[in-house]
């Protein structure tokens, strides 16, 4: 096996990068280096980083030579810093990092995006990368040329992964936002029905909230004599419970038994269950408008206030 063989065995092992001193480390001279690159048989990735010109360039290549270039001088940012966190968010073309307003002089090898509103506690380290929370990227995502969909699955996704939480998204929007922020409306939007756990039971509160009806609690824990007894989707001060059902997990006669007795549980304690699906919700959201209105009457009737207003 020649050195030349070696040094892309090597780079293998290193996510397919190599660098000078790998270079060495495989029996090249510098100069030896110096003539594969200006030969084109390696192609730079981020200064001081090459893959060999046969193999593709991959976001995960572009990602590690960038970060490993950029230092503890910045971390990656939306889409990037969501896709490494295992977001379900499209495949960025090119990298993004993020770098405090200082360091605007920095040769843009990568797209690298620069802030005033720099938080040091923002940056961590995930799978050997320094990067940005997923609240802060998700913030940087709305700011791009993503359509209200796909900025609302990476929140669900986001939620779903325990990357961050409703609370901390609209605390940290709330610090951000402003003239001049990216993003800033259509965030603003999607906030407004924030507390449900996916898209389904966002979709939900959107409803509720352009009927003018009252906002139900969100993610409820239920007890009985101090003893938990299950987590209901919404809670309504009225006296009912609502949950909505997906479609993926309620297939098997399993999930179903699990649903089954998840409402059984609820209503022992004496609160009407109302279930609804995804064609309700999607489909006819008329029907779920109908049917909270009718619950809302039978709760008055019975003397439960209507409180909690949507806004």
């Amino acid at each position: 096996m020649n050195v030349e063989q070696r040094l892309i065995q090597l780079a293998a092992t290193h996510g397919g990068l190599a660098t000078r001193r790998l270079a060495n480390t495989a029996g090249l001279s510098d100069a030896q280096w110096r003539r594969l690159v200006d030969a084109e048989w390696w192609l730079p990735v981020a200064p001081g980083w090459y893959r060999h010109a046969a193999t593709p360039l991959t976001f995960e290549m572009q990602v590690r030579a960038g970060a490993a270039w950029l230092g503890r001088r910045g971390g990656l940012d939306g889409t990037s810093a969501l896709r490494w966190w295992g977001v379900d968010v499209p495949e960025p073309n090119r990298v993004e990092f993020l770098v405090p307003r200082g360091l605007r002089s920095i040769p843009k090898w990568m797209t690298v995006h620069t802030t005033e509103r720099w938080d040091p506690n923002e940056l961590v380290r995930h799978r050997g990368v320094p990067l940005l929370v997923a609240t802060r990227a998700l913030i940087t995502m709305a700011g791009g040329q993503f359509t209200a969909r796909q900025v609302e699955n990476a929140i669900d996704s986001s939620i779903r992964l325990r990357r961050t939480a409703m609370t901390r998204l609209r605390s940290r929007f709330n610090d951000l936002a402003g003239a001049g922020t990216p993003g800033t409306r259509l965030l603003r939007e999607l906030l407004l029905d924030s507390g449900g756990e996916s898209l389904l039971e966002r979709r939900f509160l959107r409803i509720v909230r352009q009927e003018g009806l009252p906002r139900p609690r969100c993610q409820v824990v239920k007890s009985r004599r101090g003893e938990r007894v299950v987590r209901v989707d919404f809670a309504f001060d009225a006296g009912f419970v609502v949950e909505v059902t997906g479609r993926l997990g309620h297939t098997s006669d399993r999930h179903r038994q699990s649903d089954a007795r998840r409402r059984n549980r609820v209503q022992l304690g004496d609160e009407p269950v109302y279930e609804f699906t995804t064609a309700d919700v999607v489909d006819d959201p008329k029907y779920v408008i109908r049917t909270l209105r009718q619950a809302l009457r039978v709760a008055a009737q019975r003397g439960r206030p209507v409180i909690t207003p949507a806004t």
